[in-house]
């Protein structure tokens, strides 16, 4: 399986967002603040990144989160950016493994 840096990866997403019709795939670890634990793997097949919204509550510093749209359920969501594990871009949507170290 391929590989993409962290950052790299974070720096496409952020081209797909000017560009209309245009998404991405996305794995990341769901994590349970009150346990302290890794609760499962999330599987979003068609998101956007977007901006934070004012509602949203972040329980470390903003810049570790990453906000996205799921496209599907038509709702704001956003996830801790080092538990991303694996990404998808269009055209071809091949999952890359994302590395963050």
């Amino acid at each position: 399986m391929n590989e993409i840096a962290g950052h790299q990866a974070l720096a496409r997403m952020r081209q797909l967002k000017h560009k209309k019709n245009l998404w991405f795939t996305l794995h990341h670890l769901t994590w349970n603040e009150r346990k302290q634990e890794i609760t499962g793997m999330r599987v979003v097949e068609r998101c956007r990144i977007r901006t934070a919204l004012p509602d949203d509550v972040f329980t470390r510093e903003a810049d570790m989160y990453l906000p996205y749209f799921d496209i599907n359920k038509n709702e704001p969501r956003m996830c801790y950016r080092k538990l991303i594990r694996y990404v998808a871009f269009p055209p071809d949507f091949k999952l890359l493994k994302v590395n963050w170290l």
